[in-house]
């Protein structure tokens, strides 16, 4: 399937010593299960593995084996490859260093990819990284042990979210079987993405909720500012999840959410269940990317809220 790409990316591989694999920022639970399962794969070949991300693990993510490894300095004089996973462009890496410095791989899903890798492996018809990761380590030739298919079926079962997506197809499922037979931990998988919510999440997904509008254009809207995070002592990873709730109202065509992320800058989300809507080309308008489902954005700027009242004769 990619037969190409994997004899290139083993090339480079079996060349290098000390690689670096970059997840991008904001990590989610594929580009982390990713990460972590490359990274035991790539360790069983002898090579010495480093898993970067410049921004922490979200708390229903550290549960994965190894997710204490993960470091958010990173010097690529120090490595012989670089490896970049689920990053759509690279500004995603969130880490400033020159791209043609070092073999740099590229391996994602993303329809807007910029492709800024000597190997660019990106495939839009995958569920996930992770969904790819599961034929390179195979090809390969390392073991997928338990603790490899736990961070697998990690990047599927949260970039599907939790399977209802559309991009869940027959691979998919027929990958995730494989991943439980070889020992993935689904349970705590499950328990850790949607059974460990903290009291003040649920208050700030109730800000979020509360302030759910469907507006004219048939899109729901809702935001978070600073203050939310500061009021509720959380963070903008706690979140994740809440999206999903936005993307459920029958009469929305898409749903957005807007959160200042505490550094000065607004990030925008967005998802549909529409066929006909492409938010991956919408995301772009603001220098953003991702799928035509799910996509997003972020800008330098606050929010600003306004009420708009209006007369009804009687």
């Amino acid at each position: 399937m990619y037969d190409l790409e994997f004899q290139q990316i083993r090339n480079l591989i079996m060349t290098a010593s000390n690689i670096a694999i970059i997840s991008h920022k904001g990590p989610d639970g594929d580009t982390t299960g990713s990460n972590l399962a490359l990274k035991e794969a790539l360790t069983q070949l002898n090579k010495n593995v480093t898993s970067f991300a410049k921004d922490p693990l979200p708390i229903g993510l550290q549960f994965l084996p190894g997710a204490d490894t993960f470091l958010s300095e990173f010097n690529p004089h120090d490595f012989d490859l670089i490896i970049a996973l689920d990053c759509g462009a690279s500004y995603m890496m969130k880490f400033d260093f020159d791209l043609k410095a070092k073999p740099l791989i590229n391996i994602d899903h993303h329809p807007s990819n910029e492709h800024f890798g000597q190997v660019n492996l990106v495939d839009e018809k995958a569920a996930a990284v992770s969904e790819i990761m599961y034929f390179l380590i195979e090809y390969l030739g390392a073991k997928i042990t338990p603790s490899i298919a736990t961070c697998l079926l990690t990047g599927l079962y949260t970039d599907t979210g939790s399977f209802k997506h559309s991009n869940t197809n027959s691979l998919t499922l027929k990958i995730a079987s494989n991943l439980i037979a070889k020992g993935a931990d689904f349970k705590k998988i499950v328990k850790n993405q949607f059974h460990s919510n903290r009291v003040n999440q649920l208050r700030l997904w109730g800000r979020v909720l509360k302030r759910a509008r469907l507006n004219e254009k048939g899109a729901t809207v809702s935001a978070v500012m600073e203050k939310d995070f500061e009021d509720l002592n959380v963070k903008p990873e706690d979140l994740t999840g809440v999206i999903d709730y936005l993307n459920s109202i029958p009469d929305s065509k898409f749903c957005i959410l807007l959160a200042e992320d505490q550094k000065g800058n607004i990030k925008g989300s967005f998802r549909t269940q529409d066929n006909e809507i492409d938010l991956s080309q919408i995301a772009g308008l603001f220098g953003g990317g991702g799928h035509k489902k799910a996509a997003g954005f972020t800008v330098p700027g606050k929010l600003e809220e306004e009420v708009v009242w209006k007369i009804k004769s009687s």
